[in-house]
């Protein structure tokens, strides 16, 4: 009897013992989940109200059901304008590379459960954490190919196809409503949105066999309406965004060195950019006089001149310009062709941009270039506007854009085996840091 009263006394304790290490366990997961669920509203705010924001304010939240606080300090100015470095560089994702930064500083408070069976020195727990919000042109990091939400309320059908090889990744943002050709491979691609009865796609690595997406098999999806919220949605508006936008490319190269046309006046400035009067308009990127060139209506046909294989060779060293064709309702000309005469080494950000109008028509273009590897080192952005190649225009060879290429139409290159195009990725950036619209992403650090 004293032995079994023994045994049995030892194993009351044991588990008494094993009872408090369990609810000391359940205190530590209730803590943690205290602070992550802070932090969870920290960032859906800070995506929310800053990235967009060009006067952030001071926050404070409180959690639900918890006496557990947070503060998200003032920041200085939209993510989107901003020209600041990181302080420290951390690889994300596909390659987002350093871009530019604000920082948000923070301050979190947890209410500590547990504290009489924890044995803690204090009942609450304070923290700091700075948040960095990223920016970059989605191009420049490895997002070669972009195809966004069409901006009609009307269901649409967009296309992909060609003899096109893209090296890096592909971003579909509404697969469902695009066809995507048989010669078009890409070395990776994402879906970051579909719906609960959409079919996703499928597309093919360089060596024709099919692959699935990088975010697989997690189900992509995003958040956000169209103008009517900050998170964002997949919609293109960058060139000239109607609003208060803190982005607006068109914006920015105003505050830069450029010109401005208007494709009814006849113009010609002996620095690279003719007008005919009749919407024809004519920019020459081998002109060392070149500037920005903002094209306000009117254009009907936009001829890309190259440079000599002299100039070429020297025309990474030449300053980075930005082209801007903008269309409105009020436009006398439609844009019916883009050419790209000879081939390109200056690094060069084309936007186009029509409105909901014009938007049902195509645009055709044309590279002219000849030789076995024809070179356009170019960032392509296209609004509202479809661009199919003019394939009987087209020789043969091959034409590769340094850079990438982002729309929310149709793009359609030649099915012709004899006529590759392949997208490759920008290097050396330099000023294109400041053209190109940008892409943003969240870090932290303690």
């Amino acid at each position: 009897m004293a032995f079994g009263t023994a045994g049995i006394a030892a194993w009351v304790s044991l588990l008494s013992a094993r009872s408090g290490q369990i609810r000391g366990y359940e205190f530590q997961a209730s803590n943690q989940i205290a602070g992550m669920n802070a932090e969870a509203i920290m960032k859906q705010s800070v995506y929310k109200n800053y990235i967009n924001s060009q006067s952030a304010n001071l926050k404070l939240y409180g959690v639900p059901e918890t006496n557990n606080s947070l503060v998200i300090r003032a920041g200085a100015e939209s993510t989107f304008s901003s020209t600041l470095t990181p302080e420290r560089y951390s690889r994300i994702g596909q390659g987002n590379g350093a871009g530019f930064q604000t920082s948000l500083f923070t301050d979190v408070s947890i209410k500590l459960a547990g504290l009489n069976d924890l044995d803690l020195s204090k009942g609450w727990y304070n923290y700091s954490k700075n948040f960095y919000i990223r920016s970059r042109s989605a191009n420049l990091s490895g997002d070669l190919l972009v195809m966004h939400k069409p901006k009609s309320i009307y269901p649409t059908t967009n296309r992909l196809s060609g003899n096109v090889l893209i090296n890096g990744n592909s971003f579909i943002w509404e697969p469902t409503n695009i066809l995507i050709g048989e010669k078009v491979k890409t070395v990776s691609y994402m879906m970051p949105s579909i719906k609960e009865d959409d079919v996703p796609i499928t597309m093919k690595n360089p060596q024709g066999n099919p692959i699935m997406p990088l975010n697989f098999p997690v189900r992509p999806r995003t958040d956000g309406g169209h103008y009517s919220q900050t998170a964002y949605d997949g919609h293109l508006d960058v060139i000239d965004p109607y609003g208060r936008a803190p982005w607006s490319v068109q914006k920015f190269i105003r505050k830069l060195s450029h010109v401005q046309v208007d494709g009814i006046y006849p113009f010609n400035n002996g620095r690279g950019v003719i007008v005919d009067g009749n919407g024809k308009v004519q920019i020459d990127l081998g002109s060392p006089y070149l500037t920005n060139v903002i094209v306000q209506e009117n254009v009907k046909q936009l001829e890309i001149n190259g440079q000599s294989d002299f100039v070429f060779t020297r025309a990474d060293q030449m300053p980075a310009v930005a082209i801007i064709i903008n269309l409105s309702d009020y436009s006398s000309f439609d844009l019916e062709k883009i050419t790209f005469n000879g081939k390109n080494m200056r690094r060069l950000v084309l936007c186009i941009k029509r409105s909901n109008q014009l938007s049902s028509y195509p645009v055709s273009y044309v590279f002219t270039g000849s030789g076995d590897k024809t070179v356009w080192r170019m960032i392509l952005v296209a609004e509202n506007t479809t661009l199919i190649a003019s394939n009987y225009e087209t020789p043969d060879g091959d034409f590769n854009v340094i850079g990438g290429i982002s729309t929310d139409g149709s793009f359609e290159w030649s099915n012709d085996s004899n006529k590759r195009l392949t997208l490759s990725r920008e290097y050396s950036p330099n000023f294109l840091e400041y053209l190109a619209p940008r892409v943003a992403w969240l870090e932290s650090y303690r």
